[in-house]
């Protein structure tokens, strides 16, 4: 009995492993990875960004030529309590300020720093797609997505910059919650995710109770909205005054099938071992649902709240939709119908200009 139990498990096939580090660049798809990735931060690098050319570029030379050791004290000065302070930390974004110092410090010049910025946060987010199931597909997905790299790895940096370092945690140390905290310093708009993944890791492991923790809390925080805002906004609320404008049933539609992914992944891997690494995938699933919860609740009770946190549906697709299991013919039709609403998407973004930078002569 006992050989023949040795024998039915020697001759069990071995799991599937991920192709990772240098062996996947000896693969095709390692290979197509590789010139995607070169002649885009070959773009990022030497084609001109003059004013004009890319929208806030002068903003992003005023915050370079504004930001010093000066305005860190002032800033520390100006705090009315303590309290007040702390949340400040996340409203004026100390932690991109913090990266706009360092780089003065260096002598870098407002257009180096942008530059080197853009280039940076898009070769952290290639990184991080490395470490997931089908690197080449989030790839493709963060070319192909309007509000990825021609959005925010282009012009809208700081929010480009906060998605690196969060997805950097999340997919490379399976650190989601620290990664996405830790962005919400560079832009206050990833507060509301870390929010949700805090709500996910109070709950432990199980993914049911925690789905619908997340997104009893996604009701409520969309719920105290306007309560916040007013108290808490910080100096660049009049920013977003014209972004609940364009929110409308069909940009909800939209995120419903880009959050379809999320519950992809969820369903194909209910029951796959609670690993650190599929807790990591688990948690960032359930708050990309809450998210959309957010959104919804928003949408009906003050539209305002939208402002650019939409954004981290579609932004964090690329990170996700790898990772799906395509188990049976219902995922792979699912799957297939959020890529068709990218393709959608990105046809309509291709007529109203969005990657003219990338392909223009």
């Amino acid at each position: 009995m006992q050989a023949t139990t040795m024998d039915n498990t020697a001759q069990q096939p071995a799991p599937a492993r991920r192709v990772t580090g240098f062996a996947y660049f000896m693969t095709p798809s390692g290979w197509a990875f590789l010139a995607l990735a070169v002649a885009t931060l070959s773009i990022l690098a030497f084609r001109d960004r003059s004013i004009g050319m890319i929208f806030d570029q002068e903003a992003y030379i005023q915050y370079f030529r504004s930001t010093d050791w000066h305005w860190l004290v002032q800033f520390y000065r100006s705090r009315e309590s303590d309290f007040g302070f702390l949340v400040s930390l996340i409203t004026e974004e100390l932690g991109w300020r913090s990266w706009v110092i360092f780089l003065n410090a260096l002598g870098v010049t407002p257009e180096g720093g942008i530059r080197t910025t853009v280039i940076l946060l898009n070769l952290v987010v290639m990184y991080s797609l490395l470490q997931t199931r089908r690197p080449l597909v989030g790839l493709l997905l963060w070319l192909i997505i309007p509000y990825a790299l021609a959005t925010v790895g282009l012009f809208q940096i700081r929010q480009g910059f906060g998605l690196a370092i969060a997805m950097l945690f999340a997919l490379r140390f399976n650190r989601p919650t620290l990664g996405m905290g830790l962005a919400s310093f560079v832009h206050t708009t990833f507060a509301v995710p870390t929010a949700f993944l805090l709500t996910a890791v109070i709950c432990g492991e199980k993914k049911g109770r925690a789905l619908v923790a997340v997104s009893v809390a996604a009701i409520v925080l969309a719920s105290a909205a306007k309560f916040l805002f007013a108290n808490y906004g910080g100096r660049r609320i009049d920013e977003y005054t014209g972004y609940q404008e364009n929110f409308t049933i069909k940009l909800l539609a939209l995120l419903f099938f880009y959050t379809m992914a999320s519950v992809m992944v969820l369903y194909s891997t209910w029951r796959s071992p609670d690993t650190r690494r599929q807790l990591t995938l688990s948690r960032m699933s359930i708050m990309h649902v809450g998210l959309f919860v957010y959104l919804v609740v928003a949408f009906f009770v003050f539209p305002f709240a939208k402002g650019r946190v939409w954004y981290c549906v579609p932004l964090l697709l690329p990170f996700l939709a790898p990772e799906i299991k395509l188990k049976n013919a219902g995922v792979l039709a699912i799957t297939l119908g959020v890529f068709i609403a990218v393709s959608a998407d990105a046809t309509k973004s291709y007529f109203e200009g969005v990657y003219h930078y990338f392909l223009m002569p």
